[in-house]
């Protein structure tokens, strides 16, 4: 035995290496170190794989060096004969003992000493030995160090893999196993400090799988996600290694292209649609991916870690405009997203203040010039901006999520002005019709809303209008809103008829009171033109299936007169009645009660 003051300068030297278990080199600091205390020849750290049952070495300090990328098979070494719980120790001839360990015999390693390393749960995570090319002459000293440095190294790992489990947490997807969006934003700031040190360009491409809440509704967000990690993968097969490509949401990635130029994004853009030519599986079903593409590049587009993705998020959203589903940053899309942004926060006060106005376009029956029905249709004047059009500032609110407050006061103000004309004036023929988008259209609760809010009015004086892509976007809900619509006593137009495209089998299944002909029809009809014969199909359709029409845009005399010799009776446009105020409606067109 070694006397006291050996002993209490090992376990000191020991505790010195300690105090750096936190620094990256810590394995190689700490087999290098027990070498030189226990003076021997040979430290081994490694890591056990017991599916595979090999050691594949974290650190191995051997003859005063490091040696790099050491594993070998556990059968037939010592190690192999380590267990959870007990030493393996043999004080000389351990070669000899194990013949077909080729790299005792190799070394010429006389004494073998390990200790298994093991966690909090007494699960093994490894082993650490030590090799001398001679027999041990302080067996038992050299236990009990390796007992102390394999318990340090157990907490070691453990809180290495606990930071590692914190870590993937923090910037790890769990959908598909790669980097999520705080790791992107690392990796931007990251890249831009290469590339101003290097002078070279970085690129960034924001990427929107097109439609894929469907794939989720249609099938199963397990579905969903397998794809998500298709995709990933797929990005990663046409990228370069430099390349670095991230999940930013549901359906968004995000990709750092390195060391590139303005100008070849537009073939980085083509380089990742072609990505999606082929499809893609998920749950044993093949997937055909469409994807949008905002790219922006710095330094070109922006100086600043933070806005080189706001721009290519902005060049995203132009990307939804434009038939080519991508668009590159130019400087006017943020100009005009600013506009936007004024624009949508004036809509929310004009909603709050009820600045908004209707006006009313009558619509005539060209044999009696009486009323046959009207249209409330918004307008917005805007102290700041002026008059803005309605197609500009309903597509804000569809895009923005105002429609419901939007089409809520639409249809509560035209409600309360047909019950005053129907207390002060003589009631008119047909209906007053409001249009219905989208989204609206979409809420399963839309006809209950809507049944409520005229629940006071005669049956058959309210109408809504639809276009057939409206329609035709959820035929099975649809068809039962408007059937109970109907029941309710609504008329149900169908607008811009001619123009979208419908199942003419589905058309004949819903509760459809008219069809309102698409003024693009009424503008271009000559007698024996194509546009005439459209016309005069839909009104033979219309005759057909007992339904009402109304010619839109009718703005001269030679229309009018055309549409009255086909048989179409009821009309809307300039030539008659444009939009007006209610006041100026009802003083032009409505009968004051006796």
């Amino acid at each position: 035995m070694p006397n006291e003051s050996v002993t209490n300068s090992v376990f000191q030297a020991l505790a010195d290496v300690f105090t750096v278990s936190e620094q990256e080199g810590f394995f190689d600091i700490l087999t290098q170190r027990l070498a030189e205390i226990l003076a021997v020849e040979h430290v081994l750290i490694a890591r056990v794989d017991e599916v595979q049952h090999i050691a594949i070495a974290r650190s191995f300090y051997s003859l005063g060096e490091h040696r790099h990328d050491v594993h070998y098979s556990l059968a037939g070494t010592p190690c192999e004969t380590i267990n959870e719980r007990a030493p393996c120790i043999y004080v000389a001839g351990v070669a000899e003992k194990f013949p077909s360990d080729k790299m005792l015999v190799d070394l010429g390693i006389e004494s073998y000493l390990g200790f298994p390393i093991i966690d909090r749960n007494g699960e093994k995570l490894g082993l650490i030995a030590i090799m001398a090319n001679k027999p041990l002459d302080n067996a038992d000293l050299c236990r009990e160090v390796l007992r102390i440095a394999g318990a340090q190294v157990g907490s070691e790992l453990q809180r290495r893999t606990n930071e590692r489990i914190v870590h993937d947490l923090a910037f790890k997807d769990p959908v598909t196993g790669g980097p999520n969006r705080p790791a992107f934003m690392q990796e931007i700031e990251a890249e831009i400090r290469k590339a101003d040190a290097t002078k070279l360009g970085l690129s960034l491409l924001v990427v929107n799988i097109r439609r894929f809440k469907e794939v989720n509704d249609t099938y199963s967000h397990s579905i969903g996600d397998e794809l998500l990690a298709a995709v990933a993968q797929r990005l990663r097969s046409f990228l370069q290694d430099k390349d670095f490509v991230a999940r930013f949401s549901s359906d968004e990635f995000g990709i750092l292209l390195p060391e590139s130029r303005q100008q070849d994004l537009p073939q980085a853009i083509e380089n990742i649609k072609a990505a999606f030519h082929d499809t893609l599986t998920a749950g044993e079903r093949p997937f055909n991916i469409d994807v949008r593409i905002g790219a922006a590049h710095y330094p070109s587009d922006s100086a600043m870690v933070g806005s080189l993705l706001q721009r290519a998020s902005i060049a995203l959203n132009h990307a939804r405009t434009v038939s080519t589903q991508s668009r590159i940053y130019d400087i006017s899309m943020s100009q005009e997203l600013l506009n936007e942004q004024h624009m949508l926060e004036r809509l929310k006060l004009a909603l709050q203040e009820e600045t908004l106005e209707l006006y009313y376009q009558p619509q005539f029956d060209v044999r009696t010039g009486a009323l046959c029905g009207a249209e409330a249709l918004c307008r917005w004047n805007d102290e700041e901006l002026g008059a803005i059009s309605p197609i500009q500032f309903i597509h804000l609110a569809e895009e923005r999520g105002l429609i419901h407050l939007l089409g809520d006061w639409v249809v509560r103000t035209a409600v309360a002005q047909l019950q005053e004309w129907l207390r002060d004036y003589e009631p008119f023929e047909g209906a007053l019709s409001v249009n219905i988008s989208a989204r609206q259209f979409d809420d399963p609760f839309m006809a209950n809303y809507l049944i409520d809010k005229v629940s006071d009015l005669p049956r058959g004086m309210f109408a809504v209008e639809l276009t057939e892509s409206i329609m035709m976007r959820n035929p099975q809900q649809g068809m039962q809103q408007l059937r109970r619509l109907h029941e309710a006593g609504f008329r149900i137009a169908v607008d811009d008829f001619g123009t979208g495209y419908s199942s003419l089998s589905y058309l004949t299944q819903f509760p459809i009171s008219l069809l309102k002909i698409d003024r693009s029809f009424i503008q271009h009809m000559r007698p024996g033109n194509h546009q005439h014969s459209i016309v005069m199909t839909i009104l033979a359709m219309a005759n057909v299936l007992g339904l009402d029409t109304v010619a839109e845009g009718v703005e001269t005399v030679e229309q009018e007169k055309l549409l009255k010799d086909m048989g179409c009776y009821c009309m809307q446009g300039f030539l008659r009645g444009k939009p007006t105020p209610a006041k100026e409606f009802a003083e032009r067109w409505l009968n004051v009660k006796q």
